[in-house]
């Protein structure tokens, strides 16, 4: 698919608009767009988003739905709409049977920072986060994400753009990148860490800040020393918690879509078991045993040799150190008390001593 130019606002959208980038990017075939209603507005941290409900002409022939959104990127997140871009189009044509969101059309301008994709609103075909987190939701999960991590482990690819360019925000640690860059990220967490202090007060247990401040410190040379090798690394989700997932209304059609690639990353694979569980699922103590274990069978089933058990085990241990930097940055007590429960249990300390 070609690049188009960038859509910034919902009303600069046209019949004869659509039916050109429709054509021209291969989803229509014959016939036109007719007529668009814009039926609901939203946000999200990263962009503005449209629904927008279609009609076509009667010798219409194509794949789009008559249902579909538009989402216009924040300036300060244009960058994660270029990396997304990069997933949509190279990484996962290249990722068997994974499921994906399609793209319909996407643009940006480097200059102005701006960039929109238009895809299918998932909204009449999925359901939102479940009320309940299941072990056999988990599971399904991450059968999705092995599909990604089996895929791209150990493979070349990670060792260039944008893989190795540092990233922004709450959720870098889990990069493994350059080591200068990995030491700046933790420099910045540890700027950060006054200013939590201060806002969260009474609901931040002075020990926990401690505890923080030891992970900052110790983190570097703990986390640069397992990936030094590039050995046993692949790709990941990078915010693969519960609500950035589409699920099914009918299972019988329609299957599990992880969606929001602006963070994916370089890094260890056990990153994405361990933060979807401490940051996303309360049931974390009775589920991570039994998820362990099932995402580790899965992994050695889909070919991955030469990764023990106990590297994997480790790699977790060192993943629950990384979800201890992101509440410093969402700066929610929750998050913390989360992130400190499995440092303790897994007995993170003694990665510091």
């Amino acid at each position: 698919m070609k690049l188009s130019e960038p859509i910034t606002d919902v009303e600069q959208l046209t019949p004869a608009l659509l039916t050109d980038r429709f054509g021209r990017n291969g989803f229509l075939k014959s016939g036109s767009v007719t007529s668009i209603e814009k039926t609901d507005s939203f946000g999200s941290s990263c962009a503005e988003w449209d629904r927008l409900s279609l009609t076509f002409s009667e010798d219409y022939e194509g794949d789009i739905p008559n249902a579909i959104v538009l989402k216009v990127y924040r300036k300060g997140w244009f960058g994660g709409g270029v990396i997304e871009w990069t997933f949509y189009e190279e990484l996962a044509p290249k990722t068997p049977d994974a499921s994906v969101c399609p793209v319909f059309d996407c643009g940006f301008d480097h200059n102005e920072k701006n960039c929109h994709y238009l895809m299918p609103d998932l909204s009449v075909t999925h359901k939102d986060g479940p009320k309940e987190s299941t072990e056999q939701l988990h599971k399904a999960i991450i059968e999705e994400l092995l599909k990604y991590h089996i895929r791209w482990w150990n493979d070349p690819r990670l060792d260039e753009w944008p893989f190795m360019m540092q990233a922004g925000g709450p959720l870098r640690m889990a990069q493994a990148i350059a080591e200068q860059d990995v030491r700046d990220s933790c420099a910045s967490f540890e700027e950060a860490l006054k200013p939590l202090a201060q806002e969260l007060g009474d609901d931040l247990d002075p020990a926990h800040i401690e505890i923080m401040e030891r992970v900052i410190q110790g983190y570097p040379d703990i986390s640069l020393a397992r990936v030094a090798n590039g050995k046993n690394i692949t790709m990941l989700h990078g915010d693969a918690h519960l609500w950035n997932l589409f699920y099914p209304k009918d299972p019988s059609t329609d299957r599990i879509i992880l969606f929001d690639w602006e963070t994916y990353k370089r890094g260890l694979g056990a990153y994405d078991l361990a933060y979807m569980l401490i940051h996303g699922t309360p049931e974390r103590k009775a589920l991570e045993g039994p998820l362990m274990d099932f995402y580790y069978k899965k992994l050695v089933a889909g070919g991955i040799e030469n990764y023990s058990r106990d590297q994997f085990e480790y790699d977790y241990r060192l993943s629950v150190l990384s979800c201890v930097f992101c509440p410093i940055i969402w700066k929610r007590a929750f998050s913390v008390r989360n992130a400190m429960k499995a440092y303790k249990d897994w007995d993170c300390g003694a990665l510091l001593r």
